[in-house]
Formats: structure tokens, sequence, C-alpha cells
């Protein structure tokens, strides 16, 4: 049975910016999201977390109010209000009451449009955000998955953390985050969101007064590149300290728009993407060298990445990778049973409507249906496409997108005892944690 959308309301105002109303019965909030197509793929070589200083500073002072002026308000009227950068795009979030969304709309529009970013502001949220990457030198996991994008996608605009790195932070000046602001903050790439129990003309008129002053123009930022796959390497994080080492197999793969994005997701959901998936079989159940395994497709608008995570002890690091390449391409030969394809098209079947119960949560889906590019269908079909693929269509998208040949083996742990290991896949690049923050 399909999903029932909800009834759609869409204009485009006359300064380029597109408004989509949802109503939607239920608890009385509403869940407006402003997105802009200018995320950290946009950032500038050497000023990577750009944008997302840009999102946490806007917050900060907007038109006429101050940080501390924008708090009181949303605080006051049990409101919520931030945002966050992606790599495609800069969403701001909204959740508010709905008889008093009209009050809050302004905000959320002026927030985007026309934030003042005070320099003291600036400077304590760019220090907090030094001051938060210098703690994760500290955390093995978080210092792999920073890692592993860089080492996957290379010097691809997707290649580094949305966060930036210290380096690049240090140099970030206030003009920069200005100068973002004024290039890519455009209407014509903007989109206003709003789901919940509204009258959809009401708050068509309402965007129509807010969004219209926003009178910025320039030229759309260029569509990113596909990712291409090179050769495998092999890349240590020397971290001397630790016991067990974490492990991340990566390689490009599918965009969110891929036509392989059905077959993706059942085909990770039985080879790493469960408890009972495949990989788990074979390295926690049948070996015992890790209690955490786990794949996923990462993908965004126009690359994405196939993720192995897991851990284990120093000694058997080697050990754990070999046991994943060796499953992953059996996988690629064999493809999945019938057993597992059922098992797992009922899973992801059955857990889905589940991730759209809430206001916002479909309106988190509708940004990302517009941000990737692919039609709300998708999200009307899914149990139904998920549970038509079929165990050839599995193995074809696996053979198509597992990093067996080129992709990237990563390793954050004691590069003295791990890189002999993993010499027989590569010769090992031997990297300062310092480096990868």
């Amino acid at each position: 049975m399909s999903l029932a959308l909800p009834e759609l309301r869409e204009a485009r105002l006359d300064n380029g910016a597109t408004v989509i109303v949802a109503p939607r019965p239920g608890v009385p909030l509403a869940a407006a999201r402003l997105f802009v197509r200018a995320g950290s793929g946009l950032d500038p070589p050497g000023r990577f977390g750009l944008a997302h200083l840009v999102s946490t500073v806007a917050r900060r002072g907007a038109g006429r109010r101050s940080g501390a002026g924008i708090d009181a308000l949303v605080e006051s009227l049990g409101a919520d209000l931030g945002g966050d950068a992606e790599e495609d795009a800069t969403v701001y979030a909204l959740t508010a009451p709905a008889e008093l969304l009209e009050r809050l709309l302004g905000v959320l529009v002026d927030v985007v449009a026309s934030p003042t970013f005070p320099a003291p502001e600036f400077d304590r949220l760019r220090r907090r955000e030094l001051a938060s990457l210098a703690r994760d030198s500290d955390e093995p996991a978080t210092l792999a998955e920073r890692a592993v994008f860089t080492a996957a996608y290379g010097d691809h605009p997707y290649g580094h953390p949305v966060e930036g790195r210290t380096r690049d932070l240090t140099r970030l000046r206030r003009a920069d985050v200005r100068a973002f602001h004024e290039r890519w903050y455009l209407p014509a790439i903007s989109t206003l969101v709003v789901v919940g129990p509204v009258d959809a003309g009401a708050v068509m008129d309402l965007a129509r007064d807010r969004l219209e002053r926003w009178r910025a123009a320039g030229e759309p930022p260029p569509e990113i590149a596909r990712a291409e796959r090179g050769p495998r390497r092999v890349v240590i994080v020397d971290k001397p300290d630790v016991t067990q080492t974490q492990i991340r197999i990566a390689g490009t793969a599918l965009p969110r728009s891929s036509p392989d994005y059905f077959p993706a997701v059942v085909a990770n959901a039985v080879l790493g993407g469960g408890f009972t998936s495949r990989l788990v079989e074979a390295i926690r159940v049948n070996r015992g060298l890790s209690y955490g395994v786990r794949t996923r497709f990462a993908m965004s608008r126009s690359a994405g990445l196939f993720l192995f995570s897991s851990f284990t002890k120093n000694e058997t690091a080697g050990e754990l990778v070999e046991v994943a390449f060796e499953e992953m391409g059996r996988f690629c030969e064999e493809g999945a049973t019938a057993q597992e394809v059922t098992r797992a098209t009922n899973y992801l079947a059955g857990l889905f409507p589940l991730a759209l119960e809430t206001h916002d949560q479909w309106a988190d889906r509708l940004c990302d249906a517009r941000i990737c590019g692919y039609g709300l269908e998708e999200v009307q079909e899914y149990r139904e496409r998920v549970r038509a693929v079929g165990p050839d269509e599995i193995r074809d998208v696996a053979r198509r997108h597992l990093p067996l040949a080129g992709g990237v083996v990563l390793a954050v742990g004691p590069a003295k005892r791990v890189a002999p290991q993993l010499e027989r896949f590569g010769k090992p690049q031997v990297l300062s944690a310092r480096s990868v923050l």
C-alpha cells in the first residue's frame, strides 16, 4: 500500500524563491525549513568549514535583532530555531506553535537573508568550533569518520568535513563569512517548506510578504561534478595510545538520485545494514573480531560513498579487513538469497513509515527531495519499490558500487602495529591525528 503524501501547494515568488506548503493534521506545531542550495561543497580551498560557520553565526544576529534578542523571542514562544550546513545546501529549521508561525517566520527569513554576523559572536563561535575539533582528537571513531571522506573523495568538493579543519578555521575571518553569504545566499536557489496544521493560502500570503523583501541576486552555483573512483589506497591515522583500531573501507558510489537507489538500499541491508546481516555474521558471530560492524551508502546530490565501519583489537586489524573483503567479494559473486531479500525488504518496508510520523520529518523529507533531486513518488511508493527489488538487482548493484578494487582502507590506531598487517592491501600512508583535524 502506497503512503499518502500531504497535499502540496507550491509557488515561485517574484524574487525567484520557492514556497511549498503542506497542510497536515496532527499536533499543533508547524515545521518550517528555509534552505539555500549552498553548502560545504562550495567552501573555497583553504577555507573549509566556511559554510558551516556561516550557518552557525547567522543565528546570532539578524535584521534588527541581536542574538540574545532572537533567543529571547524564540524561547518565550516555545519555538526552536537553528541552522545546519550539509554538502549541497544549508538548512535553517524552525519548529513553532502553529498559531505563532506569523510572528516567527519573519525571524527565520531574517536569519537567512539578513544576518549581521556580529564580530564578537563570530570570534566566540569560531573558538568554540576549534575547541570542539581539539576534543575530537581523543575520539578514534570521530577521527575515522572525519578522515575517511577525504581519503575516499580526495580533492572532490565533498572531500572535507563539513565542520572544516583546524588549519582552515584558524584562517577564517568575519569578512569570509560575509562574502560567502553575499555570494551564495540567493533567493533564486532558496526554498521555504512549511508543514503542519496550517491554512495553505494564509501561509502562502505570509511567506510572500516576508520572503519577497529578500532581493539579493547573482549567478547560481554550478553543479558539483561526479566523483571518480581511483586505485586502492591504504591510509593509517596514527594513534599510538589506543588498544583497538578503528577500520573504515570506503569507495565512491551512487548519488541519491541514482536509479540504483532502491537496489542499493536493500543490498546494504543484507550485506551490513542490520544486526542479522552478512558482515555481522562473518565478523562478529563467526570470528569474534568485533562487537560492531556496519555498512551504509552515504548519498548526496552529485556523488556518494559506500562505507564499511568496524573496530577490533590492534593485533587483528588485518584479519578484520581481509574477512570484510572476502565477504564483500562473495556477495558480489553470489548475490543474496531469496530468504535474505525477503527479510531485508520486509524490515525496510515496515520501518519506513516511522520516519514520516511528524511534521518535522515530513519537512526534512521534502527538503531532501529538492536538495538531492529525486521525486516524491519515491517516498509515496517506497514500500512497493523496496519489495520489488530482487536478487539479480542486488548482485548487479553490489558489483557496480562495492569498493573491491579501488577506494580506500583506512585505520585509526598505532601505525607501528597496524601498518604491517595492512601492507597486503596496499602501501600504507601514515598520517598524524593532527593532520586530520
